[in-house]
């Protein structure tokens, strides 16, 4: 009776509430709402709007590299398809942060459709998260070389001048060992990786000159970013909320980016994608089995 009730009880949608709210208070305790509020007002709409046609552009990019590692699987799907499948997939992890997340929808869904093995999906949706990690370490890493922070040493400068290469090199090794069936989508995909947070770069751009920070700081601002970034992989809240805010606060002691300002950017990014992933509510699913899948069986 206990171990039913404990496999009903939901703990780690509970766990992820708690986390959210323990986060939402501190961060309101740590900032000045009245100032992040005015500084939210000040958006001009022309670039809001723009922000979020870009980052839906980000989101075009980033369905196209996981629909390029689903084809190293033999599961095929239509462009098309594939991309309402990635908004539905957003709209589950922003919206309906229950006991099953967006990438954990898209496996669900194309294994009951298509009828594939786990493996053919669970990898390629896994490694679709870590190609995205990497795009963003290896930007960290390009950024981190204008940091006024950086010791004037010409070996450490060399290492951090070369490390953006280095890394490339050592992910495309570990990428063709672990996953030898993706070697010939490594390039593509990873360019697809940086293409996708160069774009979200351009929003977090976009978002400053609203706010009309001074261009002399955009670095440590877009560092802080892509660190929060990185952060919000970890799925400890719900939809990632608090987590970015929390990065930019402790950045913000340590750093010249101002407080209330790098909130108010971590709030209005929230926001495009909360806007964006309400697309996934509203698409309907049409993906088929096709003659080629029909090699694919089931574990």
């Amino acid at each position: 009776m206990v171990k039913k009730l404990w496999k009903k009880f939901n703990w780690k949608l509970y766990l992820k509430i708690i986390f959210t709210v323990l986060g939402v208070a501190w961060i309101l305790n740590q900032i000045d709402v009245n100032e992040v509020g005015g500084y939210l007002r000040e958006i001009p709409i022309p670039v809001a709007i723009a922000c979020i046609v870009i980052y839906n552009l980000s989101k075009f990019f980033c369905s196209v590299r996981l629909n390029l590692f689903f084809k190293q699987e033999g599961v095929l799907i239509s462009e098309k398809e594939n991309l309402k499948l990635y908004y539905k997939g957003m709209f589950y992890n922003m919206l309906l942060p229950g006991g099953i997340g967006g990438d954990g929808y898209k496996g669900y869904y194309l294994r009951k459709t298509l009828q594939v093995a786990v493996k053919s999906l669970v990898r390629p949706i896994l490694w679709d998260r870590i190609t995205g990690a990497i795009g963003i370490v290896i930007l960290i890493f390009v950024l981190i070389n204008f940091q006024p922070f950086i010791p004037d040493h010409l070996a450490i400068k060399i290492f951090l001048i070369c490390s953006p290469l280095l890394m490339y090199v050592a992910s495309m090794v570990a990428s063709n060992l672990i996953v030898p069936p993706y070697r010939s989508v490594f390039h593509s995909t990873t360019m697809l990786s940086f293409l996708n947070q160069f774009l979200q770069g351009i929003i977090v751009i976009l978002i400053l000159y609203g706010l009309q920070i001074p261009l002399a700081q955009l670095d440590n601002y877009l560092l802080v970013f892509f660190v929060s970034s990185l952060a919000t992989i970890l799925p400890i809240t719900l939809g990632g909320i608090g987590i970015r805010e929390f990065v930019f606060i402790k950045a913000a002691e340590i750093s010249e980016i101002d407080q209330a300002t790098a909130v108010a950017l971590s709030v209005l990014f929230f926001g495009i994608t909360v806007v964006s992933a309400l697309a996934g509510s509203i698409v309907k699913l049409n993906v088929r089995r096709s003659t080629a899948e029909s090699s694919q069986v089931l574990e």
